[in-house]
């Protein structure tokens, strides 16, 4: 049977391994635009110089190989045959019995003056990117970031760490505004600051001014602030990639449409990972892989795992993590610790936990994360919820198996 998967990231690279530890004899192609295998999460240590390409592989050197799996790096698909079951490439067509798309998202540049069009603007989103970036950094004197979510400030990081000055303009009145509530993100701004970083927030960009070079030169803010800078970064978020899927007969609006198996609207046709919609973190494009690549190999599996809302940051060695809701509603209970080099904040929505932030101490974190993704009713429990533990929801029965302790615990 031909497997061919379309992209190298998390869900493609986990759907090959899963197929090949299924089947020893299928034939697994893969083909994808990026010339080498990489983690995006790894993008600014690239940029900064912490890592060298090679160190930015999830994979072994004999990957391939080793898995007998034929690779085609640098190639474009041009367009999907799914009535006659084969794929365009630019000299090349590869035929397949199913077919998996995990071409994940692309950066979204602003159509605001020569954004799109400038010489020395740049999304953030690929390996090319954080090249040209890192190449170009040492001679820029002036950087701009458009967009204080996580992979901004990310690449902000980096530079800092190579001594650029850096501002950063956000349409938000916070940073990480996505991802960490006001408290936490005032913390974090503080920090970048006093390293060399400085924010527009509340700021929209409403043009630009470029040199006879096609060169950004300066951004204006809608408050008339012009603002110069020799290089401009664009991290304002991602759409799925989905431009190849044109004439292709599959289904999408924003993202590929997908039932609960991953197959797409096309007989043989799976997609996995961020071009689906279904979350955009490392941990849940590996599982859209492996379930995709479990139904490509005839073993019906639902893909369940859809919560995504955790985020893990560390800038200047303060870690971070929010789990589920971080933005609560007038009538959910909100409790709030906050000790030297620690904020702890966790939300109540009707006797159920809905979201959690840990800043500083991230000790015992494992059982907030469970407790807000199993939806678990904490309204029994006898003790501060500064101290619970699994420990409070767990007994042992009188044939010594562990047991739910609580009745609650098994409300989902």
């Amino acid at each position: 049977m031909k497997q061919v998967i379309i992209g190298s990231g998390a869900a493609g690279i986990a759907a090959a391994k899963t197929i090949r530890n299924i089947n020893k004899n299928n034939d697994i192609t893969i083909v994808s635009s990026d010339e080498s295998i990489y983690s995006r999460c790894m993008l600014h240590k690239y940029t900064g110089h912490e890592r060298d390409q090679t160190s930015l592989s999830f994979v072994p050197n004999d990957f391939f190989t080793t898995n007998n799996i034929t690779w085609y790096p640098g190639e474009s698909v041009l367009s999907i045959d799914t009535k006659n079951n084969h794929i365009q490439l630019q000299n090349k067509t590869l035929p397949y019995d199913n077919l998996l798309i995990a071409t994940g998202s692309e950066a979204v540049i602003p159509n605001i003056g020569q954004l799109k069009t400038a010489t020395n603007v740049y999304g953030y989103r690929h390996l090319t990117d954080a090249k040209t970036i890192r190449e170009k950094a040492p001679n820029v004197k002036k950087i701009l970031i458009v967009g204080a979510g996580l992979v901004g400030l990310d690449v902000a990081y980096a530079l800092l760490k190579l001594k650029k000055p850096v501002i950063i303009v956000e349409m938000a009145p916070q940073i990480l505004s996505l991802n960490i509530d006001s408290t936490a993100a005032a913390v974090y701004q503080k920090l970048f600051e006093q390293n060399g970083c400085t924010f527009r927030l509340n700021s929209k960009i409403t043009n630009t001014q470029s040199n006879q070079n096609g060169e950004i030169t300066h951004i204006t803010l809608e408050t008339g602030e012009n603002i110069a800078c020799d290089m401009v970064i664009v991290a304002a978020g991602v759409r799925p990639s989905t431009k190849l899927l044109e004439g292709s007969g599959i289904e999408y609006d924003r993202a590929i449409k997908v039932d609960p198996y991953l197959k797409t609207s096309c007989a043989n046709v799976y997609a996995a990972g961020s071009v689906t919609g279904l979350g955009e973190i490392w941990q849940s494009a590996v599982k859209q892989g492996e379930t995709a690549a479990k139904n490509m190999c005839n073993i019906k599996t639902q893909f369940t795992d859809t919560f995504t809302a955790k985020n893990t940051l560390n800038f200047f060695d303060l870690p971070t993590l929010s789990v589920g809701n971080i933005n609560p509603e007038s009538d959910d209970t909100v409790h709030i610790q906050t000790i030297p080099n620690s904020y702890k904040k966790i939300i109540i929505r009707n006797n159920i936990v809905t979201g959690i932030i840990l800043q500083g101490n991230l000790n015992y974190s494992g059982i907030w994360q469970y407790l807000i993704k199993n939806k678990i009713d904490v309204s029994q429990l006898k003790k501060s919820l500064w101290s619970i533990s699994f420990a409070d929801f767990y007994g042992i029965d009188p044939d010594g198996q562990y047991k739910y302790d609580c009745p609650a615990a098994n409300q989902k």
